[in-house]
């Protein structure tokens, strides 16, 4: 049958979503259904379009349970649709009035096109949020082609849906089906508007817009392990991730109730290391803000951790009555884990924080960070610099510990080591796990001078690293590799491959003063767990002169090298004595890293905390 059904997939888009109905209605093609699927929207939707649904009989509406996502919304609406057409219509977005009556056209006349595309605004331009860059007649630059502006001729084909994978790329998606079936044509018209805000899918889902994995679960309130394909480089899979897990507990006598509050950051997996010796675990996670790639909040995909809801908390906190509040981990959580300690006073409460103070002043919860550090029953610094540092700003008081915040579960710590590659050809290998810190492609070429390689696990932001990559390629084209994202189940047999593995590479200006120091000098580098698990030495400048905090732990347990120059870098790693000495260091210590190995001291502390806090109570 001729004409098009308009398929409109939808979540939570009350605001937007009388315009794109609207904008359908004054079409002057009127060959057309609309078919609405409510992706389990919890808000005002079928308020905002009910009287359209009882107006006009062109429209059918669906409705999920649950939101599915938008490959499976889409696909039942393909399994309705009765036109011949298929556009689409996203419940933010709207057509202008020609839409269908243009690309109606173009299928007549293009008769071996199977996908036709106009141009599009995709940007607001007005006295306040001035832009002048609104609109494209194709594709959008550095995107892909957009549901709004596309239509295509009815197919057997269908959209890839969650339980294959999930990508922001809808051309993985679903165009390259339509590929080989026909041409695709351009309209070059604009014909239709893409709302820019805040809360569209890609943004959330995509870790070049500070969106992500942990973004997408908790936006969409997923409960189950998902597979997504971040980018060409990054594929996760978390039932593979965390089959390894396991929900066996001991039992204790006084296990404690902890309720986690904000978010766990990287290896967030590690909390089940609680259940695991006899504790039960809740959940209050961050729900305002957008989260980085690494800032995970529930609900998770592992463990048996119970989520208390953020508007009936109050009632929920008060049920289960929580032994203590562990509060963490990053500036995400900070005003977060503020507002749930002044609401709970009676409550024991330990504050942990791993990174980064220059965020919280560039956000506004600068005051609220050093507050938590005040008033929290228990501190938890990721080192004694931390501790220090922050002691610069709060009275030394109270109870503390100190434990890195990003630990890795010592299941990942495996013994399935990988001779390595200069066994072979006496080359010098070397690797990066995650950003070049320090690291420039004239550092590169001097490396390759010198027979030294490095290999690249890129884990987020490949388009921030695209320059440099490229430059490094180019200046040393046998010595620099790029390599895939490396899932944690497989960091022991990947990285042990390789002779060393480099830290964060940096100058520190501090001259041995605290009062001097940056957040560069105080961190711990989450990688460090990872070069630990596979057993290799780590590289990073001398800054022995200076207080810096990863520097003092490699220090400690004599596991890395620490370079003034490269020629100096290059000595070191020739001398085979050295190596193997600090390897064998690595290996000796590498339990250390874990969080499993941790977590008795860890609650040994938190019952120390809930005893002072009664103590106190008793004598007030």
């Amino acid at each position: 049958m001729e004409g098009f059904s308009v398929i409109m997939p939808t979540f939570n888009q009350a605001a937007f979503i009388r315009r794109a109905i609207l904008s359908l209605l004054q079409q002057t093609f009127t060959q057309w259904e609309l078919i609405i699927i409510n992706d389990g929207c919890t808000d005002e939707t079928e308020e905002f379009i009910s009287d359209f649904l009882l107006s006009n009989s062109n429209i059918t509406y669906t409705k999920n349970k649950t939101n599915l996502g938008l490959g499976q919304s889409i696909n039942k609406g393909l399994d309705i649709a009765r036109y011949s057409y298929i556009a689409y219509l996203p419940s933010d977005d709207y057509f202008h009035y020609n839409h269908l009556e243009t690309f109606y056209k173009k299928f007549q006349k293009a008769e071996d096109a199977v996908l036709v595309f106009s141009g599009m605004n995709y940007a607001e331009s007005d006295s306040y949020a001035y832009s002048s860059k609104t609109q494209t007649f194709g594709i959008r630059k550095n995107y892909c082609l957009q549901l709004v502006q596309t239509a295509h001729k009815k197919t057997n084909d269908r959209w890839v849906q969650r339980d294959e994978y999930i990508t922001a790329n809808l051309f993985d998606m679903y165009w390259r089906k339509l590929a080989g079936k026909g041409l695709f044509y351009s309209i070059d018209k604009i014909t239709c508007r893409w709302t820019n805000h805040k809360e569209q899918r890609h943004k959330i889902l995509s870790e070049d817009y500070n969106g992500g994995l942990n973004d997408f679960r908790r936006y969409y309130q997923i409960k189950h392990p998902l597979k997504i394909k971040v980018s060409k480089f990054k594929f996760i899979d978390e039932e593979e991730l965390y089959a390894p897990l396991t929900s066996r507990t001991i039992k204790i006598e006084n296990p404690l109730k902890i309720l986690l509050v904000g978010g766990l950051s990287y290896h967030a997996e590690r909390i089940t290391a609680f259940e695991e010796q006899g504790h039960k675990l809740y959940g209050l996670w961050v729900n305002k803000g957008f989260l980085s790639s690494f800032d995970t909040v529930g609900p998770l995909p592992f463990g048996n951790v119970e989520d208390i809801s953020y508007e009936n908390r109050k009632n929920e906190i008060a049920k289960i009555k929580p032994d203590i509040i562990y509060a963490l981990l990053n500036t995400v959580s900070v005003s977060f884990a503020y507002q749930i300690m002044k609401e709970n006073p009676d409550i024991p409460f330990v504050w942990h924080f791993k990174e980064s103070p220059a965020y919280c002043l560039e956000r506004n919860s600068w005051k609220e960070l050093i507050k938590l550090y005040h008033f929290a029953d228990g501190k938890i610094y990721i080192n004694e610099e931390a501790k220090l540092w922050f002691e610069l700003f709060i009275p030394s008081n109270g109870l503390s510990y100190i434990l890195n915040g990003d630990m890795p579960k010592k299941n990942h710590f495996s013994n399935n080591f990988t001779p390595r590659l200069s066994n072979n050809d006496n080359a010098i290998h070397t690797m990066i796990a995650g950003r070049m810190i320090g690291i420039t492609s004239d550092n590169i070429k001097r490396l390759a001078e010198n027979n030294i390689h490095i290999h690249f696990y890129n884990e987020s932001y490949h388009n921030r690293y695209e320059n440099i990559v490229r430059r490094s390629m180019k200046v040393a084209p046998e010595h620099f590799h790029i390599h895939p994202h490396c899932k944690q189940t497989e960091w022991v047999k990947e990285f042990s491959k390789y002779d060393a593995g480099w830290l964060h590479c940096f100058n520190s200006t501090n001259y041995g003063n605290v009062i001097n120091a940056n957040y560069d000098d105080i961190n711990i580098p989450a990688r460090i767990g990872t070069l630990a698990a596979a057993g290799i030495p780590m590289i990073q400048k001398n800054n022995f002169s200076h207080i810096v905090g990863m520097q003092s732990i490699v220090k400690n347990y004599n596991m890395g090298i620490f370079f003034k120059d490269y020629e100096d870098l290059v000595t070191q790693l020739r001398n085979k004595k050295l190596m193997n000495e600090l390897r064998e260091n690595v290996i000796k210590h590498r339990e250390k890293f874990t969080f499993d190995y941790h977590v008795p001291n860890l609650i040994d502390f938190f019952r120390k905390v809930i005893e002072t806090k009664r103590n106190h109570s008793n004598k007030s």
